[in-house]
């Protein structure tokens, strides 16, 4: 009996095994990845077909849109942490003055 169980649970698990390989899930991220490599591919030559100083341009531009994106992520971090201590703070100065109060009246 012990052995037909395992055969069921391995032909089910076989069964949804090729459901899996035939979804549209996996066919979806196949045709994705490939949609995403045609726009790269299209992006790249046409700015191959740019002339130098469009090159340039573009790079530049490009460039200062990254520098502008991570001093953003830069600043949100560095905000984050900001809170974070001065929630300690905070906590630390609750505890050491008004804790002690409060358990000084309960007795």
């Amino acid at each position: 009996m012990n052995s037909q169980n395992n055969f069921n649970w391995q032909q089910a698990f076989g069964e949804l095994k090729a459901k899996l390989e035939r979804s549209q899930l996996v066919n979806l991220n196949a045709d994705s990845y490939q949609a995403v490599k045609t726009s790269y591919n299209r992006l790249l030559d046409k700015f191959q077909r740019l002339p130098k100083p469009g090159q340039v341009a573009v790079f530049a531009v490009g460039a200062v849109m990254l520098l502008t994106v991570f001093n953003t992520v830069v600043q949100l971090i560095s905000a984050l942490i900001t809170l974070a201590l001065l929630g300690v703070l905070i906590y630390i100065a609750y505890k050491l003055a008004i804790a002690p109060d409060s358990s000084k009246t309960n007795d």
